[in-house]
């Protein structure tokens, strides 16, 4: 299933971290993802030393209170209280020649509670901090470019870089998504790099591969368009030959959706061909693939018979063939589906026909890492 930041309701999210908290409190071996431990002060430096940059987290009483504070939906969640400006802080420091380092400029960063993690440019220029404690991969923060004296440049979401099918390929944990390895910063030509999981496996683990995407540091520009980089379980639909039902009983009730193969109760419509019905689609969303279905492989073509009524709004949908594990998917993505209203002997008209949705993995054959248009 495609993950989006709009997946689940911020109330939602909150009360299932604060539910999984208190089961894995009880566990004593941790999750490396989910290790909701509360954050502490940290220094990032650049890679020649030159600087570094202090992250001060958001002091909160702890970890439950601030997630049951996220689930009431209280201001400043799990605040100590009586504190000014409690937030998460950095402040940006430069090495003197005697090897002491002073404080060049301090900020608010745009995470509330903490980063996971920063780096530093080597030119002391930039720095960018990666994903929130306890959620790595949601939120709007997930990389932010800022300049050494604490203004943003660019902060990115996943679905700011990924496409919705690559972010499904990435590993997922109880709260969090694997997405990153060791990012770095190219100083020479100015450029982030970040290292994005390529094959599905966590990025600490063994074999696991890397797709570098690297961004402009001083305009947050990414170099390489938006665009499916992974391989992944497609979907896409295909005009298939109509299919018609001689047996078809013809009812003067309001159309339903039978639960069975029942004929439809397609009282005045029209039948059309597949070919016209694609040609008067005007919104198409295409389901995701059924996470039951992927793990079991499952492909195929599913074809599913709609009727579309006089305003081109999918009225009812019930499939005909294809695989089992696939059929709702199908179905319930084609009542989503908008059309040009159809015209039948001269006005508008209600419409019945069959569209296919064909459920395909990547080609097992092709590298997993290279990129795919």
């Amino acid at each position: 299933m495609a993950v989006t930041n709009k997946m689940f309701s911020s109330r939602t999210i909150a009360f299932t971290l604060a539910f999984l908290f208190v089961v894995i409190a009880c566990v004593p071996v941790g999750v490396r993802a989910d290790e909701w431990r509360l954050p502490k002060k940290e220094k990032y430096f650049s890679p020649n030393k030159k600087y570094h940059l202090e992250v001060t987290p958001k002091k909160l009483e702890s970890q439950l209170k601030y997630f049951e504070d996220k689930v009431d939906n209280k201001k400043s969640a799990g605040a100590v209280h009586g504190l000014k400006e409690n937030w998460a802080k950095g402040a940006f420091f430069a090495r003197s020649s005697d090897g002491s380092y002073s404080r060049k400029s301090q900020f608010l960063l745009v995470n509330e509670v903490s980063p996971v993690s920063a780096i530093v440019s080597n030119d002391g220029k930039y720095f960018v901090t990666f994903d929130n404690w306890h959620s790595m991969g949601y939120g709007d923060d997930v990389v932010v470019i800022y300049r050494s004296d604490g203004s943003v440049i660019k902060k990115f979401s996943l679905e700011d870089l990924l496409t919705e099918g690559d972010i499904e390929t990435l590993p997922h944990s109880v709260s969090s998504i694997e997405w990153g390895g060791d990012h770095y910063i190219n100083d020479s030509d100015g450029l982030l790099v970040l290292k994005i999981v390529s094959n599905g496996k966590a990025p600490w683990e063994s074999g696991a591969q890397f797709h570098e995407l690297k961004i402009e540091m001083a305009t947050g520009r990414a170099l390489e368009p938006k665009r499916d980089l992974f391989p992944q379980p497609r979907v896409f639909t295909r005009v298939e030959a109509a299919i018609t039902n001689d047996s078809d009983e013809v009812s003067p009730d309001k159309p339903v959706c039978p639960t069975t193969n029942d004929t439809f109760d397609a009282a005045g419509a029209s039948r059309v061909s597949s070919e016209q019905l694609v040609a008067n689609v005007r919104e198409r969303p295409l389901p995701p693939y059924p996470p039951i279905a992927k793990a079991a492989h499952a492909e195929g073509t599913i074809i599913v018979e709609v009727i579309i009524s006089t305003t081109g709004d999918v009225v009812c949908a019930r499939s005909l063939t294809g695989n089992p594990l696939l059929r709702a998917a199908a179905t319930s993505s084609l009542l989503k589906w908008k059309f040009e209203p159809f015209e039948v002997a001269g006005q508008r008209g209600k419409v019945v026909g069959t569209i296919a949705i064909n459920f395909k993995f990547p080609d097992k054959d092709k590298n997993p890492t290279s990129s795919r248009n």
